[in-house]
């Protein structure tokens, strides 16, 4: 029974021994699937589909960018509009002060008379332009007129 025991210690032995060096001379398959990254072979398809994903999302990024150009130039139109209507405001402001300054030019009024003349012309930006537009001789008589209405 010696015999067979030590017989078996020595079967055992011989085929832990022999897994061993096995698995020094042949590494496992998957490990050497795993070793190899997936860059280092890539597939053609894989390269075109990249190439496309690509290709795509530069043009959608493309197409973005010209619809945010065009968002932008007619920005920049409408600002150009409104920057005309606000100094078309100034510019009106700015005569209305002077509607005052303009009426007393006429002379032969009465300070009163400057003022309700200039009040009632400054009020109303059609008589600011129409009064500025007339000729320093025409002014005291449109002045006399609007004086004469309100009375």
């Amino acid at each position: 029974m010696a015999e067979l025991e030590d017989e078996d210690k020595d079967v055992e032995a011989q085929q832990v021994h022999d897994l061993t060096t096995e698995d020094e001379i042949t590494p496992n398959k998957q490990s050497c699937q795993r070793e190899t990254p997936p860059s280092a072979a890539p597939s053609t398809n894989r390269t075109k589909k990249a190439r496309t994903e690509t290709i795509e999302v530069l043009k959608d990024f493309s197409s973005k960018i010209e619809k945010i150009s065009g968002v932008m130039e007619t920005a920049s139109e409408n600002i150009g509009r409104l920057a005309s209507c606000f100094q078309h405001e100034s510019d009106s402001a700015e005569r209305r002060m002077q509607v005052t300054t303009e009426v007393m030019k006429t002379g032969q009024l009465t300070p009163i008379q400057v003022l309700l003349a200039s009040k009632k012309i400054a009020l109303n930006p059609l008589e600011v332009d129409f009064f500025f537009s007339l000729p320093d001789d025409y002014k005291y008589a449109y002045v006399q007129g609007l004086l004469i209405s309100k009375e």
